[in-house]
């Protein structure tokens, strides 16, 4: 049973589910305590936005992915997957994300514009491993999908029993494994 909603770029929701990342970066929404990214719940529903989404910022392979038109603002609200976060790695430092460039779906512009966004503050590298509805989820539209904000409580918890991972555990382990070893002065 998963209550949170975690806000994420389309493109980058879109790769998580079909198993061509396991990495987000979040410095936090406008909206969120004090400004700060901070880890409201490890399981969460993944809601696609547009919101702060731009093409020029992407890696030219995932460029494809974006829906140019936009999510709409239906209701109910079209909820594809899930992911459980299995880390939380908080960054300072260009040279600590120069090694996870190839596992993101931003490019060096979009990693530079994130860090110098507010610099005292870190930026943390999730891993997540996620999952795909059998049959898409769907939810009526709440009020807090709106905004700048990373994390939604819904007020309910629902079921995510039927889905199917996006990476078999083995590949999940492995992208972690190599993702990890890429940080070792961020990992003590």
């Amino acid at each position: 049973m998963v209550s949170w909603v975690l806000k994420e770029w389309q493109v980058a929701v879109t790769a998580l589910l079909q198993g061509e990342t396991i990495l987000l970066l979040r410095k936090g929404g406008i909206r969120e305590a004090k400004g700060q990214f901070s880890l409201a719940a490890r399981q969460v529903l993944l809601l696609p936005t547009v919101e702060h989404q731009k093409a020029a910022l992407l890696k030219d392979e995932f460029q494809e992915l974006a829906q140019e038109d936009g999510i709409p603002d239906a209701d109910p609200v079209r909820f594809d997957g899930w992911a459980t976060i299995t880390h939380a790695l908080p960054l300072t430092a260009e040279t600590d994300l120069a090694p996870l460039l190839p596992y993101l779906v931003w490019n060096q512009q979009f990693v530079a514009e994130r860090l110098s966004w507010q610099p005292d503050r870190p930026l943390y590298a999730l891993l997540l491993r996620a999952y795909r509805f059998q049959n898409a989820l769907m939810l009526p539209r709440h009020r807090g999908y709106s905004g700048c904000r990373s994390w939604v409580e819904i007020g309910e918890s629902v079921p995510v029993e039927n889905s199917t991972t996006a990476l078999a555990e083995a590949d999940y382990t492995d992208q972690v494994n190599a993702i990890l070893a890429a940080l070792p002065s961020v990992i003590r």
